[in-house]
């Protein structure tokens, strides 16, 4: 990331809104909005933690499709030259391309276990609140009985 990300919150609608720059200068926009179930428990530093991770989740996604293109373009260069007479596969070039080849498999295998654990952290501390709200809702209503 090239700047610190940009946060937005509307109190009134419980909507966070997040915008990151990636290493290439794309701006990636990442929105949370509260459930309107929740609206009493609505604060800016969660919905802010919510799209934060939100847009995370999109600059890892876009990474990913980024690693899947340049995988792309090394496996039809090493179709390529594999095509030659004059390939050996013992060659200097040759195994510095497969370890390139290899680096990129690993690459995306790496990104894409950060989406997942992304994913299903976001997915955790989503479930968490919600326990802890009706949590205090429960303590709430008892308290005015």
């Amino acid at each position: 990331m090239k700047k610190e990300p940009l946060f937005s919150y509307n109190p009134e609608s419980g909507e966070a809104s997040c915008l990151i720059e990636d290493k290439d200068g794309n701006i990636i926009y990442g929105i949370a909005k509260c459930h309107p179930d929740d609206m009493d428990m609505a604060n800016e530093k969660t919905g802010c933690n919510f799209a934060y991770k939100r847009a995370y989740i999109k600059v890892l996604q876009a990474y990913k499709k980024e690693l899947k293109i340049q995988l792309g373009a090394l496996n039809q260069l090493y179709y390529s030259i594999n095509r030659s007479k004059y390939f050996n596969p013992k060659s200097y070039e040759n195994k510095m391309l497969q370890r390139q080849i290899r680096q990129k498999q690993e690459d995306i295998s790496y990104v894409n276990d950060s989406i997942k654990n992304a994913k299903d952290e976001l997915n955790y501390i989503i479930k968490e609140k919600d326990k802890f709200y009706q949590s205090i809702r429960k303590h709430r209503n008892e308290a005015k009985n």
